[in-house]
């Protein structure tokens, strides 16, 4: 699905690292592994998430089954952009939460702007910096997620 923000070639990845336990009995990550070999998936909308074409997901599934990657807080996935991916919902009193990082290459720039950020090089500051920082509240030329300008977001403006 990141075809949809801007992004002409696979060459990204994700990091997925639980912060809480993650396993079955709370919806854990489901993979598909090798399923990035299939090439381009399509992906539609459905209730604010991506879903992969199903007819499609059904074959390359008798091919790479599912994988329920069980893990515990710190453990971390690396994966490639195109594999295939899920989780089950969140029945359990249990809570669920991750941090997931995405890298993108340099050069995979996205084509247009979008709620991600393109590339912007890094200035090395010294490690004073983060001490002397008194900007704590002035958000001047941030931006923020805005769906009427963010063509790859959906949202329903009446809530």
């Amino acid at each position: 699905y990141w075809y949809k923000n801007g992004n002409l070639f696979p060459d990204l990845l994700t990091i997925f690292i639980p912060v809480d336990i993650s396993d079955q009995t709370n919806g854990c990550l489901q993979i598909l592994p090798g399923s990035h070999k299939c090439g381009r998936i399509d992906h539609f909308p459905v209730a604010g998430q991506n879903q992969c074409d199903i007819e499609r997901g059904k074959q390359i599934i008798e091919r790479h089954p599912i994988k329920h990657v069980e893990m515990d807080p710190g453990d971390a996935l690396i994966f490639h952009s195109n594999v295939i991916h899920t989780s089950a919902p969140n029945n359990s009193p249990n809570r669920r939460w991750a941090l997931l990082y995405s890298y993108n290459l340099k050069s995979n720039d996205p084509v247009f702007k979008h709620h991600h950020p393109n590339y912007t090089p890094l200035e090395k500051v010294p490690n004073s910096a983060i001490k002397e920082c008194r900007n704590y509240i002035d958000f001047t030329g941030k931006d923020f997620l805005d769906p009427s300008v963010d063509k790859t977001v959906k949202a329903d403006k009446g809530q």
